[in-house]
């Protein structure tokens, strides 16, 4: 725990109004204090792409929150948060392959994490200068499949017309027609 989530449970721990509250209240308040620390400091995702298995399927898998180092509020200070040795990197590379059966490939990019879509859009419009997003689409991998969605059993029904709906599969069915609702007005 870091100093500061120790000095939120410790305000709420010694105040005397805890006297009328119960046990389920103060452990309400704790977490609550604790999801309020975290929410400004553990601001970092790792996004990781794994390939395992006989047909090397690409697996998207997302590791976090991590916590970094001051407030990230441009591409400069993720780009300096995550530039050194840090731990969410020396998670990050067990990404790379899979050190229990010494198979499969992957690999894995630091992304800023958000509790809100608003916060990700300032984060990008705001201080963060257009040429940062420019880049970021540059240097983004570039053969990141459709996702699978073959093992989707259920067909459920469109929210308009009521007609089931069949879902192709983007992957294995590049060409598939999706559901076009007249009804939708």
């Amino acid at each position: 725990m870091s100093k500061r989530e120790v000095a939120a449970l410790e305000a709420i721990l010694t105040d005397p109004e805890n006297s009328s509250r119960t046990a389920s209240e103060v452990a309400e308040l704790c977490i609550s204090a604790l999801d309020a620390v975290r929410a400004r400091t553990h601001r970092l995702a790792i996004v990781g792409q794994i390939r395992y298995g006989p047909q090397e399927e690409t697996r998207t898998v997302v590791l976090g929150p991590f916590s970094a180092r001051g407030f990230l509020d441009s591409e400069e200070k993720l780009k300096r948060a995550t530039e050194g040795g840090t731990a969410a990197r020396e998670i990050g590379q067990n990404l790379t392959w899979d050190p229990a059966s010494k198979i499969g490939r992957g690999r894995f990019m630091f992304a800023p994490a958000f509790t809100r879509a608003r916060d990700a859009w300032d984060y990008y419009r705001g201080d963060a200068p257009a040429q940062a997003v420019v880049e970021i689409a540059r240097t983004a991998p570039r053969d990141i499949v459709p996702v699978c969605l073959c093992g989707l059993k259920a067909t459920p029904a469109c929210r308009w017309c009521g007609q089931a709906v069949q879902h192709p599969c983007p992957l294995h069915e590049p060409g598939a027609e999706f559901h076009r609702c007249t009804a939708a007005g």
